[in-house]
């Protein structure tokens, strides 16, 4: 068919946006790459001693401590100065007794204060499963449970769903009504077959092609048989790309140790059913999950509300939990979170996906206030760096705004993105789209050692 122009910008009500990196505002310091501190802070929860959580990577974060999201304090209730108890799993001994507060588990044999882990070695015992073996001493149900019930909570799964966005009642098409590339409207040419549409100047396009037009987003299957969005197979476009997935599939969830009590982990959503049989890989992914929960709370610390302002899609959050979408521009699937933590507490964010060996892209890094100006943000930068680099990733992109460019630019040996393949690379690739006021800048990562090599293997590495 052909295409007659759609102007959009009549349809468009534009709400607040902010998504670009930034640096806290307050802080004379720009060695710590921040986000910009938010205009209002979360709101308290009115209820007395009484804590609810979505499941954390300490019990601190399931008594409620940071742990608050738009004044509503998550599931899985556990009240102030609750006793728990670490029980052992073959006799039912208790081992270990003590109250949970907000700064973690008081014990109450030596008034220590004490995290998770911490408790269970207390305690007399190594599991590493240290969840599953402390229960309310009131309920007799595991801090585990509690973990898995607060992730199941139907408040919790609204953030995690699949994002179906469907074309309003009064709508006068199935089409996007923004560009796919900047995010704008205006005069748009319609992919036939998906709800993407472009600006032909982005394309550069001289002439509007007749007949039926397919962007480069819309994907078959050999054979020609439509994907099904809502079950995504695992495809790989080549040997490279198996690597770097099996690469990071390999470090999900698993705490690698840094300095001074502090530990990085790599993230992503595992929407897979719970058995009860809490294995290690099962017992892993409730952790995992649990700090996707807590990770997006962070980020809500982080930044003002960032909502795509055609679809209404809370963009931070769905990054966070790597929610797949019909509409390709807000399809945020394959995206992994790293976090940073120090005893136990989620202090630094960072959200990545990865382009193949080409790039990977790095949209959202904050730091929770009281940790800024600390360089917590640039230990996590450098340990996705150090990750990326070891998968032979080529470049890092992220977006920055202009008053922070020369911060990241001097500091951080990031370059403006102004090569033409990467221009149009990043067009291809369907990453995040921010305002025009919005920065991007690259890093060549290939320039970079790489800190997994032996001695021996950096002969010669640069």
């Amino acid at each position: 068919m052909a295409y007659n122009f759609r102007n959009r910008n009549l349809l468009n009500t534009r709400g607040a946006y902010l998504g670009s990196s930034g640096s806290d505002s307050e802080s004379q310091d720009d060695s710590d790459p921040d986000f910009l501190t938010p205009s209002r802070t979360p709101r308290r929860s009115t209820q007395n001693n009484t804590a609810r959580a979505g499941g954390a990577s300490s019990i601190r974060n399931l008594s409620g401590k940071r742990s608050r999201g738009n004044g509503e304090e998550r599931l899985g209730v556990i009240e102030e100065d609750e006793v728990v108890w670490y029980v052992a799993a073959q006799s039912g001994n208790i081992l270990g007794e003590g109250k949970v507060n907000r700064e973690g588990i008081l014990c109450s044999c030596c008034s220590g204060q004490l995290t998770v882990e911490e408790f269970e070695v207390h305690s007399g015992r190594k599991t590493r499963k240290p969840y599953q073996h402390i229960y309310l001493a009131g309920s007799q149900v595991s801090l585990l449970d509690c973990q898995i019930e607060a992730w199941e909570d139907k408040e919790e799964e609204e953030t995690r769903k699949f994002n179906n966005i469907q074309p309003a009642s009064k709508a006068v098409d199935r089409y996007d009504d923004a560009c796919m590339i900047c995010a704008d409207g205006g005069d748009l040419i319609c992919c036939e077959r998906c709800p993407s549409t472009f600006h032909p100047r982005k394309w550069k396009m001289q002439i509007i092609p007749q007949g039926d037009w397919l962007c480069p987003y819309y994907h078959l299957r050999c054979g020609g048989e439509p994907l099904d969005l809502m079950n995504p197979p695992v495809v790989f476009c080549g040997s490279s790309c198996r690597k770097i997935y099996e690469g990071l599939h390999n470090l999900l969830g698993s705490q690698n140790a840094l300095h001074d009590g502090l530990t990085w982990t790599l993230l992503q959503r595992i929407d897979e059913p719970f058995t009860g049989s809490y294995g290690e890989e099962e017992y892993k992914r409730i952790q995992c999950n649990s700090k996707i929960a807590v990770a997006w709370l962070v980020m809500n610390e982080c930044f003002l509300s960032t909502i795509d302002r055609h679809t209404r899609t809370n963009i931070v959050q769905s990054i966070v939990y790597n929610r797949g979408s019909n509409v390709t521009r807000i399809n945020y699937s394959g995206f992994y979170t790293a976090i940073l933590e120090k005893n136990d507490e989620i202090i630094s964010v960072a959200s990545i996906r990865v382009h193949g060996k080409r790039l990977a892209e790095m949209p959202f890094i904050g730091t929770r206030g009281e940790y800024r100006r600390l360089g917590m943000a640039y230990v996590l930068e450098n340990c996705i760096e150090s990750t990326l680099c070891s998968l032979k990733v080529e470049k890092l992109v992220i977006p920055s705004v202009n008053q922070l460019t020369g911060m990241w630019m001097d500091k951080y040996f990031f370059s403006r993105v102004q090569e033409e393949r990467l221009v149009k690379e990043l067009s291809l690739y369907n990453t995040v789209m921010f305002p025009s006021s919005v920065v991007r800048l690259y890093k060549n990562l290939a320039m970079l050692p790489d800190l997994n090599l032996s001695p021996e293997e950096k002969e010669g590495h640069f």
